[in-house]
């Protein structure tokens, strides 16, 4: 069996929590939704490895679909995602080899959704921190809500950037911003993101119990002209729209896994998770 599969069925049975995914959720647009609103929608290992399971399901059926676009949300009133379980770490993750084997599959996971041929964007409606910046870090475009924060907080909880979010993020950010994001780990409001590149459009809710929807609908603002002609009102070719996305995201992103993995078995053993 590929050890990547392997570890996903190790995972699958390991902490609660689910990840909803909505095919049509409108036209040319699916929906994957973050849920374990308890744990402010952190990755448990059942969540990683149902995650995984939806990015292969659209990696081999989306180019003979009429699918465009993919918007990626956490759960309604709560966090867009706070990152890995707790619970699920202590239990779960002390194995150092098994560790090292989720960073493996989640930084595969991860160059896999960002190479889809879709236009990816996060609808931002809570706060997103640790693993849930490296999620942000995969997409085309990022909705964020002004009431939230976003907080690359690993260097505070003693790790480095083990699924691959450092490298999009520099690609993203350029190198000098992204390296005071990462390493000094500051707050950032959707106004400072919006000044970074990191995010595409500040959302602007009439308070928290709005957000949800508001960041929604913000992305399907924002993915409209991929699926339809605002002028002639006739549908895009979903073809012609993969295939953009296709050329733009043809990069060889897995060459960095290597590295990463061995920079993080060196900071590990200090780590506070």
């Amino acid at each position: 069996m590929d050890p990547l599969a392997s570890i996903t069925n190790q995972l699958r049975p390991l902490g609660n929590g689910t990840v909803i995914f909505q095919e049509d959720y409108a036209p040319g647009i699916a929906l994957i939704e973050l849920s374990q609103p308890e744990r402010h929608n952190a990755f448990s290992g059942k969540m990683i490895a149902e995650f995984r399971d939806i990015v292969l399901k659209l990696e081999a059926t989306c180019r003979n679909s009429s699918l465009v676009a993919v918007i990626l949300t956490g759960s309604r009133g709560r966090a867009f995602c706070s990152g890995i379980d707790l619970v699920f770490t202590r239990e779960h993750l002390r194995d150092p080899e098994l560790s090292i084997g989720v960073s493996r599959l989640m930084h595969d996971t991860l160059n896999r959704f960002a190479q889809l041929p879709l236009i990816s964007c996060a609808a931002v409606a809570g706060p997103a921190l640790g693993a849930g910046t490296e999620l942000l870090t995969a997409f085309d475009y990022v909705c964020m809500s002004s009431l939230t924060y976003v907080q690359f907080v690993q260097t505070r909880m003693g790790v480095t950037s083990p699924w691959g979010g450092a490298r999009r993020l520099v690609d993203r950010v350029g190198r000098k911003r992204a390296l005071t994001i990462l390493a000094s780990a500051p707050r950032m409001d959707a106004n400072y993101g919006q000044v970074t590149g990191l995010v595409d459009v500040v959302v602007n809710p009439r308070g928290q119990e709005h957000g949800y929807d508001s960041c929604l609908n913000a992305a399907k603002q924002l993915l409209a002209p991929f699926i339809t002609d605002p002028f002639t009102q006739d549908r895009v070719s979903p073809d012609a729209v993969r295939g953009m996305k296709a050329i733009v995201a043809k990069t060889d992103l897995a060459s960095d896994i290597e590295f990463e993995m061995a920079l993080l078995k060196t900071v590990a053993p200090y780590s506070k998770l």
